[in-house]
């Protein structure tokens, strides 16, 4: 018989509401989706005032000790403490990683689940948090980091990306800006491009802010709501010049990794200069829709054979991060968030 792993999860507080350090809110087990292996819990906090002692935020599990999983607050700041009975727990703050807890014999040590109740707020041996709570969100599944940034990006800041806006690219695996510095690749007086690479982990306005824009003429007008899987073109703010990739002919590749350039070029927008755009989805290849912010993407150079937009941890003279187009789109380094920039 097949057997199929169903994902379900559900939102326990939609919120936002106000809890004192006597208040709870308590779920049964029962009423929260199945768990077999793996869990995850999100949530939304605004802490009005510290507490001298431990405060908990949500506690599953019947004892101070049988908690699968736990979120405290370290007395005086409300720093965040989170427990399990386990081997492994990943922390996210505002979407990004922030850390891990975990035991060290990982093979003989399994995460213990249990079947007691959820409590929200004050359970078992602390009382709860002076402050709100919202999005409270339980999950049978272990979400993956974009899984985690598109429950984090809620729909007042999921705002559509048109064409028109401007725009900053992230790259997902090491959190640096698509960017460059105008460093010129020798092509010769006639032939004018300037190297792409990834930066800051902050937006530089002047370098890392692009325009997105229509590359046909197929009456799509600014403002217009960009498509997925569709063919779309970047226009760099400052210079004017647009995002451009080619063959590798003639030693045209990478300082380092020798891979296929990414550049900026002048002059009108050619066929060079086109990119097909997809979202990536945590249950299909591939999204469809329209584009929106916070969106985790892949762009892939539609001249030559949809070579994807990549970039990685190698660092060049400067100290910044070589970017290429490089494989098929499914690696991490393949991944990129798009922004809107005011």
């Amino acid at each position: 018989m097949m057997k199929f792993a169903v994902k379900e999860w559900a939102e326990l507080i939609s919120g936002p509401i106000s809890m004192k350090v006597q208040d709870q809110r308590i779920f049964k087990h029962a009423d929260l989706p199945a768990v077999k292996d793996k869990l995850s819990i999100t949530l939304r906090l605004k802490i009005h005032k510290h507490s001298s002692d431990w405060s908990t935020v949500f506690h599953k599990g019947t004892e101070h000790l049988i908690r699968t999983p736990t979120l405290l607050l370290i007395p005086n700041k409300s720093s965040l403490h989170a427990r399990f009975t386990g081997n492994w727990d990943n922390i996210y703050l505002d979407g990004e990683w922030a850390g891990f807890y975990c035991i060290e014999k990982v093979k003989t040590h399994k995460a213990v689940f249990n079947d007691g109740p959820l409590h929200i707020g004050r359970a078992i041996r602390h009382n709860g948090f002076n402050g709100e709570i919202s999005n409270v969100r339980y999950f049978n599944w272990r979400l993956s980091p974009e899984e985690v940034m598109e429950d984090f990006i809620n729909e007042s800041q999921r705002k559509p990306i048109v064409y028109g806006s401007k725009i900053a690219l992230k790259h997902l695996s090491t959190g640096k800006y698509l960017s460059t510095k105008g460093v010129k690749y020798d092509f010769g007086p006639n032939n004018q491009q300037y190297m792409i690479i990834c930066n800051g982990q902050e937006i530089d306005t002047e370098n890392d802010v692009w325009t997105l824009i229509e590359t046909s003429d197929k009456g799509i007008n600014e403002g217009d709501p960009v498509s997925l899987n569709n063919i779309i073109g970047f226009k760099h703010k400052s210079t004017g010049y647009y995002l451009h990739s080619h063959n590798t002919y003639n030693g045209k590749v990478t300082p380092i990794s020798k891979q296929q350039q990414v550049t900026l070029r002048p002059g009108e927008i050619g066929v060079d200069d086109e990119w097909l755009i997809r979202r990536y989805n945590p249950t299909t290849s591939y999204d469809t829709g329209h584009l929106m912010n916070g969106d985790i993407i892949g762009l892939f150079h539609n001249k030559t054979n949809k070579s994807a937009l990549y970039s990685h941890a190698v660092l060049l003279g400067d100290g910044s991060q070589e970017v290429s187009c490089s494989g098929d789109g499914s690696e991490s380094n393949n991944k990129w968030r798009i922004e809107l920039v005011n």
